[in-house]
Order: structure tokens, then C-alpha cells, then sequence
């Protein structure tokens, strides 16, 4: 009898912990994706930031002010 309620015992515990091992994989999948998403969503942002000091860089350039200055005319 003692035997039968070790083996249960044992078969519960295996069950729990590898249910445990696939909630732990799946977290981590949804942790590492999340990661990816943001690491995305930096690259696009940098990108937009250097086309944005490009494009200041060109308003505050002497020659692109001279050459506004010089086509107003």
C-alpha cells in the first residue's frame, strides 16, 4: 500500500514539473519576443532620430543658408 502512494507520489511530481518546464519555455518564448518587438521598435526610432538631425543639420548648414538666402532673392 505504502509502495502504491510512493509511486502516485512520484507520477504527480514528474507531472508538476515538467508542466512547470513547459510554462517556464513558453514564458521565456513570450519574454524573448517582447525583447525582439522592442529592440525593433529601437532601431526604428534612432533611424528616425539621425534622418531628423540630417535634416537639421541641412537647415543649419552655411552653404544651405546661403543658398535659401540666395534663391529668395
Amino acid at each position: 500500500m505504502r509502495l502504491r502512494f510512493r509511486f502516485v507520489f512520484v507520477v504527480f511530481y514528474f507531472t508538476a514539473v515538467l508542466i512547470f518546464a513547459v510554462y517556464l519555455r513558453s514564458a521565456n518564448n513570450r519574454i524573448f519576443n517582447k525583447l525582439c518587438a522592442i529592440d525593433n521598435e529601437q532601431e526604428r526610432l534612432e533611424q528616425q532620430l539621425r534622418q531628423k538631425q540630417l535634416q537639421l543639420e541641412n537647415l543649419i548648414n552655411p552653404a544651405a543658408v546661403s543658398q535659401r538666402l540666395n534663391g529668395s532673392e
